[in-house]
């Protein structure tokens, strides 16, 4: 491999047989190296192909400030979770689960903790991805000699499902257009106009994504929710439970899939929280 660009003693630019710019990485393999120079390929341990442009340039410049670390400690998570779900994770997750292992041990280490608010429906609806988390979890707690929180799993686990979605056509247009659909239901007959900037509406958007996407993957859960707190939930918020039924009643015609009673209860709630922020 002939180097374009060093970005640190372990990663350089290089190009594949195919003429596209690669990313590089293997321990040292730029020490005491400049441009033009040749690396072999024995020394290399992993080589990053993203074929998006701008998604390219922002992994270069991640790279180029944090250390092997964190690089590895992604790859030793995405390795895994490709594993466990016999499938590949799209380009994106290279990038956003780095940033993201950074910025949860930058936290540990200044005393910050976040809650993850979403942790139980994680749990229920994403056991696999959730258990990849927590595998995860061990492996960061090794790696920097600390102890992060469960919430944190959490975390890792909606990166892993983020990055099994689509990122082409027709995926991505689908899920975009359905959430512009339910939350349309749900403005026209609570009679609220969202407040985008709060946190509740990024939840409500979020929830949303995810249930989108189990709608077009056909993944559907198969715990339920304990009937006499989902009765007591209804009563308290009537309006809420009303937009729930609607949205149940579209998806099914729309989208033949018929809404459990986790996913009710779940949308209801989330429902409840965003038309009391407005």
């Amino acid at each position: 491999m002939i180097i374009k660009k060093v970005l640190n003693n372990n990663v350089i630019i290089t190009e594949n047989q195919k003429g596209y710019e690669v990313v590089a990485m293997g321990c040292g393999i730029a020490f005491r190296k400049k441009v033009g120079d040749t690396v072999p390929d024995s020394a290399v341990d992993k080589v990053y192909t993203l074929t998006n442009h701008n998604m390219l340039e922002n992994f270069k410049a991640l790279l180029a400030e944090l250390s092997l670390d964190y690089m590895e400690t992604a790859n030793e998570i995405i390795d895994l979770a490709e594993r466990e779900l016999d499938r590949k994770l799209n380009d994106k997750i290279y990038i956003s689960l780095m940033d993201h292992l950074h910025m949860a041990v930058q936290r540990y280490r200044d005393g910050i903790k976040i809650r993850n608010m979403m942790l139980w429906e994680i749990r229920r609806f994403y056991t696999k991805e959730y258990k990849i988390g927590q595998q995860a979890l061990q492996i960061m707690n090794a790696k920097f000699n600390i102890e992060l929180p469960d919430d944190e799993a959490g975390f890792i686990a909606l990166h892993i499902i983020d990055g099994q979605m689509e990122t082409e056509q027709p995926m991505a247009n689908n899920i975009m257009h359905m959430i512009q659909e339910l939350m349309n239901i749900v403005r026209y007959t609570c009679k609220v106009e969202f407040n985008k900037d709060s946190l509740q509406y990024y939840r409500f958007v979020t929830h949303l994504k995810f249930f989108a996407k189990r709608v077009f993957t056909g993944q559907v859960s198969t715990a339920e929710v304990d009937e006499e707190m989902a009765e007591m939930v209804e009563k308290k918020y009537a309006v809420a439970h009303q937009c729930v039924e609607k949205i149940a009643a579209f998806v099914e015609s729309n989208y033949h899939y018929k809404i459990n009673g986790d996913e009710r209860f779940y949308l209801m709630i989330h429902i409840a929280k965003v038309i009391r922020t407005n």
